[in-house]
């Protein structure tokens, strides 16, 4: 018995060892791994809900939809937030530490912190392409027809940004700007990017389709344009900067900004479920704005080191 349970032992560290040099054999690990923690955080949750006597997760939204259920609210965040973990920042650290252990943070960019010239720019780039940003997700929401589940998503999050006191504030910024910018990025980012990199040899074609993956994530096609730009732009941060921390950082910035918007100014709710257009003019100077900080950027990081280590 001892030597079979040695025998499985030895076979499961042998797995993890060559998943170090098999690509194909990493990337298999991580996406069981991933699926796995996803499917744990889904029955912890069920779980949850059923003793505290919850109505089910479409009942709720339905519900939410047509102004029923707002008691629940609160909980519904908190749930968010145990699903955004097991969903992304518990497989990527998981995955990450029993594969490459004591190498793990050098393996996803986190083991060296961003310049301070590099943390003024990333926040330079990112200010300067909100308008731009805009424009290009009122656009991309008029490419498609509207639909039932696309306005059912939409109105949801109208919900969700509707803050009455602090709490809501701080339960808002903790799930989209603190739990969503660091999971995402260091799944998106500091897994995905580095896989795709080397399955491709190409760093420009690991950022694309990490991008492209990262938007298509949110299910969310009228937003899919704007949402791949971003993760494109994340992308290219850790390439430059050489530390996930820079993306990380700007990320949650970023998505801070569409909670504390709306808290301030509560008339800009209205604007989730109807988006307004950008003027073009003001999306054209977000551009070239946006195109001067990152020429800087690129010339500031021009002896970048990036490499999708193995």
């Amino acid at each position: 018995m001892e030597s079979k349970k040695g025998d499985k032992n030895s076979n499961l560290f042998f797995l993890l060892e060559e998943a170090k040099n098999n690509l194909s054999l990493e990337a298999t690990l991580f996406v069981f791994i991933w699926f796995s923690l996803y499917v744990i955080g889904m029955s912890f949750v069920q779980f949850g809900i059923s003793v505290l006597d919850l109505p089910d997760f479409s009942e709720l939204f339905k519900g939410l939809i047509k102004g029923q259920y707002l008691e629940y609210l609160t909980t519904l965040k908190i749930i968010q937030i145990v699903l955004h973990l097991f969903q992304y920042l518990v497989p990527a650290l998981f995955f990450t530490f029993i594969v490459y252990k004591k190498d793990a943070l050098k393996i996803l960019y986190a083991d060296s912190i961003p310049s301070l010239k590099n943390l003024i720019l990333g926040l330079a780039l990112i200010i300067s392409i909100y308008p731009l940003i805009s424009f290009i997700y009122y656009w991309n929401t008029q490419l498609l027809p509207t639909n039932v589940i696309a306005q059912d998503k939409l109105e949801i999050q109208r919900v969700f940004l509707e803050m009455n006191s602090l709490f809501d504030l701080f339960l808002n910024l903790l799930l989209l700007g603190l739990v969503a910018g660091v999971g995402e990025e260091l799944l998106f980012r500091g897994i995905l990017q580095r896989l795709l990199t080397l399955w491709t040899n190409n760093i420009h074609y690991g950022a694309i389709l990490t991008g492209a993956i990262f938007s298509l994530m949110h299910f969310q096609l009228e937003g899919f344009f704007p949402r791949f730009i971003l993760g494109v732009l994340f992308c290219y941060m850790l390439i430059f900067s050489g530390s996930i921390w820079l993306s990380v950082l700007i990320h949650i910035l970023f998505n801070s900004i569409q909670v504390l918007i709306p808290y301030f100014y509560q008339s800009a709710i209205d604007t989730v479920s109807n988006v307004a257009p950008i003027s073009p003019f003001y999306a054209l100077g977000s551009g070239f704005a946006f195109a001067g900080f990152l020429i800087t950027f690129i010339k500031v990081n021009s002896d970048y080191k990036y490499i999708a280590l193995k």
